[in-house]
């Protein structure tokens, strides 16, 4: 199934780590950018489809950009231009800095998705590339559910600022554990 138990172990870690930091955020972003700014319905739109246009734009440049310098070193910097953007929450002050936050996000998102999904590849054996997959988006999402209820909880326990912190250190994590598998 998959080609060591190594692997196993990179793709239960990057599938969990990965997804704990998109979960904290996903449920709680909109009640973030409502309170913080007293922002619209229709910002918050403009908001997430910035992100999803400036991530598709860049995904294949960034899938080119994996297969020239290595999908292990582009993952890393998506994940740590990542960790930058949730840690840069705490700090906005206004809206139209939110924007730009949105736009490195995208690029972030780009860098990261098509090298994740090329690792996961290449972790699995060829009669096995479904499952080995289907493993990891079960992980992932499994993971995501429960990042969102936990989100749910320190949000509203502790702070917007804590979650964030937490969130860039669950992404900031997943780039250190790609490091090292990287060596």
């Amino acid at each position: 199934m998959l080609k060591s138990s190594r692997a196993l172990m990179l793709t239960l870690t990057l599938s969990t780590l990965y997804s704990l930091g998109v979960g904290l955020l996903g449920p709680i972003y909109p009640v973030f950018v409502v309170n913080r700014f007293s922002a619209s319905v229709l910002d918050i739109g403009l908001l997430y489809a910035l992100f999803c246009f400036v991530a598709a734009f860049f995904k294949i440049a960034a899938g080119r950009l994996a297969d020239t310098y290595g999908k292990e070193r582009i993952f890393f910097v998506g994940v740590m231009m990542g960790a930058f953007c949730s840690l840069s929450y705490v700090c906005v002050s206004s809206l139209s800095q939110l924007y730009i936050i949105e736009f490195f996000f995208g690029v972030s998102h780009a860098m990261q998705r098509p090298s994740l999904l090329a690792l996961m590849v290449d972790l699995s054996d060829k009669k096995r590339r479904g499952t080995v997959l289907g493993m990891f988006e079960s992980i992932y999402d499994l993971t995501e559910a429960a990042a969102a209820l936990l989100a749910t909880i320190i949000a509203s326990k502790i702070g917007f600022e804590t979650l964030f912190l937490i969130c860039s250190g669950c992404q900031a994590t997943t780039g250190l554990f790609i490091l090292k598998y990287e060596r």
